[in-house]
């Protein structure tokens, strides 16, 4: 790992595929001692930042517009909240690379899609580690979770809803980056499975954090309701008007989870929009492959 300052000691990267539970992890690590949580800022950059995708009237943009100004850090370190003006991956990477004085870790929980696989974009001094979740979970979670934000997106096929933002559905972006951090950057990739860390949190985190070196604790289990930890976390005003808890909102069940609950049955393919089957067939072997190097309970 590039060493690029004497602090912090740890600087970690969780990549993921949309709704696979990233962000009650975040929460859940937001207890650990010393640490500085930094929320998608690619994903910002790769949407609505100056290089994104979403231009001023797009819908999304619409539905994510700026909302509340949160507080800043003291003069000289990076702000808690940032414009979306601002967001190019260049900035983004100078970011992630700051000190962060008295930290004594750094996490960033990001989309691996975002990366539009330019992994010049990748800051250094960071140990990646991976979140994955089953098709059968992911794709009819993702899907209502579109719906329920831009409506009007209800009668169309779900890979029409995100075929500009999301090439690869999540998977393909996740597996090439893995491939990427063990053929390019020598890591060995330290990857999640989403039920697992649900059925066995304890096992789990204790693992993560162990190969991590981060100190474990097991009060990080349990954590009271509300997005108040929320607002120590580096993420741009528009994230952090999304993470304000609110009924149908895209973070509310996140925000207000106390624990990790064990995973409910795995739905049946009958169960499940006919749309989404051809996606779920299409990358359930890439999922499996990162399924493979999983830590295991």
């Amino acid at each position: 790992m590039d060493k690029i300052s004497n602090e912090p000691k740890r600087r970690i990267f969780l990549w993921t595929v949309p709704r696979s539970l990233a962000t009650v992890f975040t929460k859940c690590m937001s207890f650990a001692e010393g640490v500085q949580i930094i929320k998608e800022p690619m994903l910002v950059a790769h949407i609505f930042g100056p290089e994104g995708t979403a231009a001023e009237d797009h819908e999304i943009r619409k539905t994510f517009k700026e909302g509340v100004v949160s507080p800043e850090s003291q003069t000289g370190k990076v702000a808690l909240a940032f414009d979306v003006s601002i967001a190019t991956f260049q900035w983004v990477k100078q970011m992630l690379e700051s000190p962060f004085p008295g930290k004594s870790f750094v996490f960033v929980h990001d989309q691996a899609f975002c990366l539009r696989s330019s992994y010049d974009n990748i800051p250094r001094g960071y140990t990646h580690t991976f979140l994955v979740r089953n098709p059968y979970r992911l794709f009819p979670s993702w899907k209502k979770s579109v719906v329920k934000q831009v409506p009007s997106c209800i009668d169309k096929p779900f890979a029409e809803m995100i075929k500009n933002a999301v090439a690869k559905f999540g998977y393909g972006e996740l597996y090439d980056l893995i491939v990427h951090v063990q053929e390019n950057l020598g890591h060995t990739p330290i990857v999640i499975d989403a039920d697992d860390l649900q059925a066995n949190p304890l096992s789990i985190l204790r693992q993560y954090c162990h190969l991590l070196g981060v100190e474990f604790k097991e009060s990080m289990l349990q954590w009271e309701a509300g997005n108040e930890i929320a607002d120590t976390w580096i993420a741009s005003k528009m994230a952090k008007q999304r993470h304000k808890v609110k009924e149908g909102g895209f973070f509310d069940v996140a925000f207000k989870s106390t624990e990790f609950h064990p995973p409910r049955e795995l739905p049946s393919r009958d169960q499940i929009d006919p749309d989404l089957l051809p996606l779920i067939d299409q990358y359930m072997p890439l999922y499996e492959k990162m399924y493979s190097m999983r830590i295991r309970p």
